[in-house]
């Protein structure tokens, strides 16, 4: 019988900190470990797996081809290993007292977020809940930095590693401006005619989030509210990419307009996600709540797809 060998999560800590930043010093500061602890974990960590992970023979260590070998094997057990001790802390856990969401209104229509907290609340009236505006990129900075228990957000291509997240829902934007506004007359406008126009943009802190339409006008006015956004574009100050569900009333009742353009034909689709970080653990009322939005958004997906 295949003898069996047994690798200590801290072993593998070691191994994907070292990894990750490049050497044993960097990765004992980012653990809060000394050094020589470090370098004898990865230590016992070869002798363990009978395999040379790092060459130590230049300044800094560097991978082995087998440690490059191994590399997303230990982040994925280094992952699972914090669900499996989240959600074990999340079964022993009573009630959360409170929980804090950062919201992107451009990612869910409030009417939907509202329906999502009736229900939470029906269950769990005891728990005092905090909604955070929170636009472009700084939901997942909130969610990171522990400012925030939940982000609802656009989702992005990519997210720390300590993060879970769920694709719940989609919404689409389009390109508006006020019914007056100069573009409102072409057929069809191009990329040039709006970098002879303002841009407004909703947007964090002047944060350039990651937006197809960046580059599309040298003048960017940055806007950290909805309804200051929707007023400067129904008085025609500039042009934007608009949720539609933010801009749809307005589109109906005329103060805005919908801009032809000769390089999109259809509305910019963008999925939204839930996401939360497995450092702090989501007690039952925290996965209620998760499980309600994601109910709401994906019902309202099914009544919109033809089946």
């Amino acid at each position: 019988m295949e003898s069996r060998f047994f690798i200590a999560p801290e072993q593998l800590e070691a191994f994907e900190a070292a990894a990750r930043s490049g050497s044993f010093s960097a990765a004992a500061r980012s653990l809060g470990k000394a050094q020589s602890t470090i370098s004898g974990l990865i230590s016992n960590l070869e002798i363990d797996t009978g395999l040379t992970l790092f060459d130590r023979s230049g300044r800094e260590p560097k991978l082995t081809a087998k440690g490059r070998s191994l590399l997303h094997d230990v982040r994925s057990l280094l992952n699972s290993y914090s669900r499996f001790e989240a959600k074990s802390r999340s079964l022993n856990a009573g009630l959360e007292e409170s929980l804090t969401i950062a919201v992107d209104e451009s990612a869910i229509e409030l009417k939907s977020l509202t329906r999502s907290l009736e229900s939470f609340y029906a269950e769990f009236g005891t728990v005092a809940v905090s909604l955070l505006h929170a636009s472009g990129d700084s939901a997942a900075t909130l969610v990171r930095e522990g400012k925030a228990d939940i982000g609802i957000v656009l989702s992005q291509s990519d997210y720390p590693e300590d993060f879970d997240f769920r694709g719940v829902g989609n919404c689409s934007f389009v390109m508006v401006a006020g019914k007056d506004h100069p573009l409102t007359t072409l057929n069809a406008v191009s990329i040039q005619d709006l970098h002879n126009h303002l841009h407004l943009r909703v947007s964090a802190s002047s944060d350039p989030a990651s937006m197809p339409e960046n580059d599309l006008s040298d003048r960017i006015w940055y806007l950290e509210s909805y309804s200051l956004f929707m007023t400067m574009i129904t008085a025609g100050l500039g042009w934007a990419f608009a949720p539609l569900h933010i801009a749809r009333p307005y589109i109906d009742n005329g103060t805005i307009t919908v801009l032809n353009t000769d390089f999109q034909l259809t509305p910019y689709p963008y999925c939204t996600d839930l996401i939360w970080s497995r450092r702090k653990t989501l007690g039952p009322a925290g996965q209620k709540l998760i499980d309600e939005v994601s109910k709401v958004l994906s019902g309202e997906k099914a009544t919109r797809e033809p089946a």
